[in-house]
């Protein structure tokens, strides 16, 4: 099948010419990632964490499904696109995974107009199938994502942490390439959260510790 390629050299961005490579694909088609099933508790004693949109780079940053060959080389599989651009995809595979997983935690976005009492910010570092074996073999799908929690009141910084996951693809096929990034991303997104609720736990009773010393004086 056709793909667009992106040579990238340094921070720069180049385009090259059309190439054929593998893997095959049925014609034009758009491609989710699975969410987890929501537990559907609220409380409110649970914490809000508002998840922003991850920075990403502007190769990655659209709908298209990214394929790093060789040399650097980045590929976009022609006839697949995502059904989001990557990073809203990301934001919400992490709220999908807070919400799923970590039940004294609520997430939230943005634009939802909640007062949020930390905030998640992720940088995506890489969200693309690799060929380490050559063009023929299976890819892997590699996800790396940065992650940074906020308390908000305050803006102190409680914690940076560098998350990542790999799946190898069963077969050189779109179907199981995306079947791959699926492992990937579920992975990482669960671990992000169980960071997430771990740090705002601690942080919480290192307050409530501060708190009831100062109430000591």
């Amino acid at each position: 099948m056709i793909m667009r390629t992106v040579l990238l050299a340094g921070a720069s961005l180049a385009l090259s010419g059309c190439v054929n490579l593998l893997p095959r694909a049925e014609p034009a088609a758009v491609y989710r990632l699975s969410a987890p099933e929501p537990s559907g508790n609220f409380s409110t004693d649970q914490t809000v964490v508002s998840v922003e949109v991850p920075l990403t780079p502007r190769a990655l940053s659209n709908d298209d499904v990214a394929i790093s060959l060789a040399r650097g080389e980045l590929a976009f599989i022609e006839g697949a696109k995502w059904i989001a651009p990557v990073p809203r995809m990301v934001q919400d595979l992490i709220v999908e995974a807070i919400d799923a997983y970590e039940p004294s935690l609520a997430a939230a976005r943005p634009d939802d107009g909640v007062r949020a009492e930390y905030e998640i910010n992720t940088e995506v570092r890489a969200f693309e199938a690799v060929y380490a074996n050559g063009e023929e073999a299976a890819p892997t799908a590699v996800i790396r994502v940065r992650v940074r929690l906020v308390r908000l009141d305050g803006r102190i910084l409680v914690g940076v942490h560098a998350v990542g996951a790999q799946a190898l693809a069963s077969d050189n096929r779109i179907g199981e390439i995306v079947a791959a990034y699926d492992a990937a991303a579920q992975e990482t997104a669960s671990e992000i959260a169980d960071w997430a609720a771990d740090r705002i736990a601690a942080d919480q009773q290192s307050l409530a510790a501060t708190t009831a010393e100062d109430a000591a004086d």
